[in-house]
């Protein structure tokens, strides 16, 4: 049967090449290229009956799950992917079931802790912080979820990304707390100096972005404070 594919572009997003991998296609970019009109792109193909995991390769660089999937199985290192179901009469099997999750509070600080944190900090002293660090509170939590940060350097260049499964493991109706961070006492790699744009995907999706400034010194206001 025909499957069609598409996936919506986000202006804090840009993108410039799209390719469809999967075991579909032997995860070839060059099989699965999308086609751009207006802030959607688009792919077809034909496929028999089956199971299909895939994924949207996007900037020939970051992976990201297809959001209008709605079904999500694990491989054998338990990282999510997209997945397409095909019967034996050739029709499409779709999940009906509606999954939520709701961001209830995020954080950007150099420390990795549960405490409560009363102000963000978006300027990093490269020899004073050990890390970046974004914390995120989710609440409404059902189904699982893949949640991705993206971290860019000054120039645009993607550095880093770090993927997690989000899903609440107990009935009560506590907040999820998920770290992300990068490593300032990194010795393999060059941290430039300059603004930084982390981005948050959940299922594929663009979610929000957050800019911060990593430098060699500290700011302070007029008043002689430290500016976090």
């Amino acid at each position: 049967m025909k499957v069609n594919f598409e996936y919506e572009e986000n202006e804090y997003f840009p993108i410039h090449s799209i390719s469809i991998i999967g075991d579909f296609n032997n995860y070839d970019t060059n099989k699965g290229k999308m086609i751009k009109k207006n802030n959607r792109w688009y792919f077809n193909c034909n496929l028999s009956s089956g199971e299909y995991k895939y994924k949207f390769l996007i900037n020939g660089e970051l992976k990201l799950n297809d959001p209008t999937a709605n079904i999500y199985v694990p491989d054998e290192h338990e990282e999510l992917w997209s997945m397409i179901l095909i019967n034996e009469q050739d029709q499409r099997l779709y999940n009906n079931t509606q999954y939520t999750t709701h961001i209830k509070a995020y954080h950007i600080t150099s420390m990795v802790s549960e405490e409560n944190i009363i102000s963000n900090k978006k300027n990093f002293n490269i020899l004073l912080d050990k890390k970046v660090v974004t914390r995120f509170e989710f609440s409404n939590v059902t189904g699982v979820h893949t949640v991705t940060t993206a971290w860019y350097t000054p120039t645009g260049k993607l550095f880093q990304t770090t993927e997690n499964n989000l899903f609440n493991s107990s009935k009560d109706d506590q907040p999820i707390m998920m770290w992300f961070w990068m490593d300032l006492e990194n010795k393999t790699r060059e941290i430039p100096y300059g603004i930084w744009a982390v981005k948050l995907f959940i299922d594929g999706a663009f979610i929000l972005e957050d800019k911060f400034n990593v430098s060699t010194t500290s700011s302070y206001s007029s008043k002689g404070e430290m500016i976090y």
